[in-house]
């Protein structure tokens, strides 16, 4: 949880804005988004969900990997949230893949910034700082 948390401080600080003022987050338009979110995904819609994922640096490079990893499963999911944290949500997507009804549960961190929808990258998608958790030897 904390580096999933680190994460979205780290998409946060590398988001734009442009100093505009920045609307409350409104938990149906978040709907919306995770419903995008998951047809692109069905679609294998990776120029789509990169424009979805535009919110940080590396969406177009996290399209990619999300469509490799997710893309053309034919999710049938629902989602629940919770969020310790203001603007930042552990998003659960539970439900099914392909005509198998094969299980599907993947957790996503999604956080408000600037106004945005941001969704942490895929592991490995994004560059871990130096100086981040788990990352110094211990001593």
């Amino acid at each position: 949880m904390l580096i999933a948390v680190l994460c979205t401080v780290l998409v946060g600080a590398c988001s734009g804005g442009g100093g505009t003022e920045a609307k409350s987050p409104d938990l149906a338009d978040q709907d919306r988004f995770l419903r995008e979110y998951v047809d692109f995904l069905n679609e294998s819609d990776e120029s789509g969900l990169a424009g979805l994922l535009d919110a940080h640096p590396e969406g177009d490079e996290d399209a990619r990997a999300r469509i490799a990893a997710y893309g053309g499963q034919e999710w049938d999911v629902h989602w629940s949230r919770a969020s310790e944290f203001e603007g930042v949500w552990t998003v659960d997507l539970t439900g099914t893949a392909h005509t198998e009804n094969r299980p599907v549960r993947v957790t996503e961190t999604v956080a408000w910034e600037d106004g945005n929808w941001v969704m942490a990258p895929m592991p490995g998608v994004a560059p871990t700082p130096s100086n981040a958790a788990g990352t110094q030897p211990p001593g």
